[in-house]
């Protein structure tokens, strides 16, 4: 895309998380498939929270988090056929909510965009509906959008992310994380939490 082009586009923002298999590996074999479709702007630090899960069930493993800026031709509802299909060719599959997976790619903002649709065949909300509650979401969102007016909630994403409790999530690494080499590996376990590394939040 040129220049002129990707300034005529809204700003779309999404997040990364895993929890499953080689986690790093798996968003940035996230990352390079979506550049197939997509210009990749800008990369997060890379983050580590512990899983969501529901009350009363076990501790999931901890996610790897990030997010990305891309430029993108794709209209929101092509957007989401379009990561649904790449988290399919990673591995995950139906399951229930907040099960581990071994990615996730949500759509956080596109622009200035409000959609709310729930059918049968499109399940799409835009802004995500847990930007300003998920600490995980926030701290990787504002390195790369803390001017970017939230659409619904009318205050910005350095402003919401100034009201956040960032307990318990942990800054593994700067940017460069993302054009690290691992051989697109999406099926081997990580090492156990003790070897990552961690420069501390």
């Amino acid at each position: 895309m040129t220049p002129d082009a990707t300034a005529s586009m809204p700003r779309v923002f999404l997040g990364l998380g895993a929890n499953v298999g080689n986690r790093e590996a798996n968003l940035r074999l996230a990352l390079r498939w979506l550049a197939a479709q997509c210009e990749i702007v800008a990369v997060s630090s890379l983050y580590r929270s512990a899983a969501v899960v529901v009350d009363g069930a076990s501790p999931g493993p901890d996610y790897m988090n990030a997010a990305c800026e891309i430029a993108t031709t794709l209209s929101p509802e092509a957007l989401l056929h379009f990561v649904k299909r790449i988290e399919h060719d990673i591995g995950r599959r139906p399951a229930a909510r907040w099960a581990p997976r071994p990615i996730d790619v949500d759509i956080l903002l596109y622009g200035d965009t409000v959609i709310d649709t729930r059918t049968p065949e499109l399940a799409l909300t835009i802004p995500h509906p847990l930007i300003a509650e998920r600490n995980f979401v926030l701290a990787p969102l504002v390195e790369l959008a803390s001017d970017i007016d939230h659409p619904t909630l009318h205050r910005t994403i350095g402003e919401l992310a100034e009201d956040i409790d960032y307990d318990g999530l942990e800054h593994l690494r700067g940017p460069e994380w993302a054009t690290a080499s691992d051989g697109g590996a999406i099926d081997s376990d990580d090492s156990d939490d003790s070897d990552d590394s961690d420069d501390g939040l």
